[in-house]
């Protein structure tokens, strides 16, 4: 029969495994701490890359307008003030008169906005806009 010794709990470097824990826990809040530090961070970076890109684009810098890839008109409508001219529109994207067309004819037949004169057009309140519906 073998002679069974009871050993005290521990890790190979002696440390008790509450104290192990505790430092696994402490680990981990650090961990998500960080996270969200480099999120902000990201965020932050992500922002001035895209002023910068605003700012070439209405230099009419043509790389800038390739490389900034897809255009996100849902956010462009949403930082457009009420009433709003094309030209705000081509500044802001960089996109070309036709496009620009386009996109303001889809936005009109949805309702979101009417033309006030050429190139000049207002914001509709979505209120309004779903009681039209």
């Amino acid at each position: 029969m073998r002679d069974v010794v009871k050993r005290e709990a521990s890790t190979p470097e002696g440390i008790p495994p509450k104290e192990l824990q505790r430092i696994k826990a402490q680990e981990g809040k650090l961990r998500r701490e960080k996270v969200v530090l480099l999120r902000r961070e990201l965020a932050k970076a992500r922002e001035a890359v895209r002023a910068l890109e605003h700012e070439l684009r209405a230099l009419g810098d043509r790389e800038a307008t390739k490389s900034a890839g897809r255009i996100n008109w849902e956010g462009l409508y949403d930082q457009l003030p009420v009433n709003f001219l094309t030209n705000d529109v081509a500044e802001r994207t960089g996109a070309g008169p036709g496009h620009i067309a386009s996109v303001m004819y889809r936005w009109r037949e949805e309702g979101r906005l009417v033309t006030t004169g050429r190139g000049r057009y207002r914001k509709v309140d979505r209120v309004a806009r779903g009681k039209r519906r």
